[in-house]
């Protein structure tokens, strides 16, 4: 029963995603977020790839293809957040570099934590290989939240204005961020008897996230409020200015 209701949740991801996607290339939406278009692009062709080797190739042609593109989407994943970052405060040019700075230091401080954790667990698989994923992937959704968690406090403490649709891709981002982190820990913990539990958890926290982006792609209302009203409204212009200065130094 289990295994039913994930198929249908991993089946009904490319309808989703091609909507997104044609949502994105009719409104142009592809010149702001080049990144998430390729990634939802990277997203349909992945489930096609994987579903032609799942039912008509060898389990080692489906495995080596599962794990290449869990590669290429980490990237993806990682440079759809950077670009968040840049697009968020696109218009305050010193305030980027600042950004852009907090977030290569928040990069490599997670990544050791992510090493740290991996390193100081253990896990109770019996497949090294399976083992060593899951501690990766892991890892690699430490470093996504922690970017993520960032992100929020520096629009939150600056009082920006969230736009369509990066509220909804970080949300997005953030809730299914979060279901894999729990899912994947479980998993390097329990091992092989809770395989198919977790994954429909984290096939239906995914599916969750793809429908968040769908709504804030579809939604009419062009401009997000602010996450709470009680955030004091700064000075951003003279902090940009002061931050420009201060580099031209």
């Amino acid at each position: 029963m289990l295994r039913i209701f994930e198929y249908m949740l991993w089946v009904a991801l490319p309808v989703l995603q091609s909507a997104i996607g044609y949502r994105m290339w009719t409104r142009q939406l592809y010149r702001d977020y080049p990144l998430f278009f390729s990634y939802t692009i990277e997203q349909l062709l992945r489930f096609l790839l994987l579903f032609y080797c799942y039912h008509w190739s060898s389990q080692a042609t489906y495995s080596r293809a599962f794990f290449g593109l869990n590669a290429v989407e980490a990237v993806l994943q990682l440079g759809v957040i950077s670009e968040l970052f840049f697009h968020i405060f696109r218009p305050y040019t010193g305030i980027v570099h600042l950004a852009s700075a907090l977030l290569r230091w928040a990069a490599v401080v997670l990544l050791l934590i992510a090493v740290l954790i991996a390193g100081f667990t253990s896990s109770t698989d019996s497949d090294l290989v399976l083992a060593a994923f899951f501690a990766m992937e892991r890892s690699l959704q430490i470093v996504q939240g922690g970017l993520l968690f960032l992100l929020f406090v520096l629009t939150s403490a600056l009082g920006l204005r969230w736009r369509q649709p990066s509220l909804g891709i970080a949300l997005g981002f953030g809730i299914f961020t979060s279901v894999n982190l729990a899912a994947y820990s479980l998993r390097f913990q329990l091992g092989m008897t809770s395989h198919e539990v977790l994954s429909l958890i984290s096939s239906a926290g995914y599916n969750c996230a793809v429908l968040v982006w769908l709504v804030s792609l579809y939604a009419r209302e062009p401009i997000l409020r602010k996450l709470s009203p009680h955030i004091p409204t700064w000075d951003l212009e003279s902090w940009n200015q002061a931050l420009l200065d201060l580099l031209r130094r």
